[in-house]
């Protein structure tokens, strides 16, 4: 168990899976609803009642899935480590980073490393981001490989990592059992939209990342599944390619 105290912050929408995945390695993590308000409305002033004020205080790390930027702003203020779960465009960032320089946007919750050298927001990358696995696989009676237990190192937030491998274990390793996975991540994914600026759906680029990933983790423990020819080694290749030519983009 990890001691660190984070309090999520969200307007409704996002975070309630968030916080249940992560109280299962850092219990200390609360979530904490604040009034959703239009996005589009200017608010002069942002008003926190206490008892969130106290939150925020007693806190070593904030994670925001707040989606009003005024609110965004005036939660920075209080300069606290942050994580803005919800993309607001780099040039948002750059503001609330003059105020709070221990702020960080990654492109997405579960495409973060832990290289922010701010520790609170580090040792929680640690724990949670860009998904690793450790497979281990068994022979079947027609000489496939099936796997046979899937363990993760680390996961996504939002708990669809461990919702997707569930969903393989016992499988024969087949490019089609491989993009269920895929499939189910996006599925499972509950990245926000990144609203503002790009309307971007990083559920696409989810799936994408858990793909690669397992592969990269699959390739280390049977890199003989991966021969130029093979079933798994064409489908890697073409998944790779895709990845260096278009980056963590739809392609399921």
């Amino acid at each position: 168990m990890i001691s660190i105290k984070i309090a999520i912050l969200s307007d409704g929408k996002y975070g309630d899976r968030a916080v249940n995945v992560i109280k299962k390695k850092i219990p200390d993590t609360e979530l904490i609803i604040l009034e959703e308000r239009d996005a589009s409305e200017i608010i002069d002033e942002v008003f926190l009642e206490d008892t969130i004020e106290r939150s925020i205080k007693e806190a070593d790390l904030l994670i925001l899935y707040v989606r009003h930027p005024d609110v965004v702003y005036e939660i920075c203020s209080r300069q606290k480590p942050t994580i803005l779960a919800i993309d607001f465009g780099q040039g948002f960032l750059k503001q609330v980073q003059e105020i709070n320089p221990r702020i960080v946007m990654p492109i997405s919750m579960c495409n973060a490393l832990p290289d922010t050298d701010i520790d609170f927001i580090d040792e929680y990358f640690k724990q949670y981001g860009n998904p690793e696995y450790e497979i281990r696989l068994t022979s079947s009676e027609s000489g496939s490989f099936v796997f046979s237990d899937i363990k993760l190192l680390k996961e996504s937030p939002c708990g669809a990592s461990n919702a997707s491998i569930e969903l393989i274990k016992g499988k024969e390793v087949t490019p089609e059992t491989l993009n269920s996975f895929a499939i189910n991540v996006r599925q499972e994914c509950r990245e926000p939209v990144s609203f503002l600026l790009s309307h971007r759906d990083m559920s696409d680029s989810s799936a994408s990342l858990h793909l690669l990933n397992l592969l990269d983790a699959l390739e280390k423990e049977a890199p003989s599944l991966f021969a130029a020819e093979s079933p798994i080694g064409k489908y890697a290749a073409m998944r790779r390619e895709e990845y260096r030519t278009n980056g963590l983009k739809h392609f399921f």
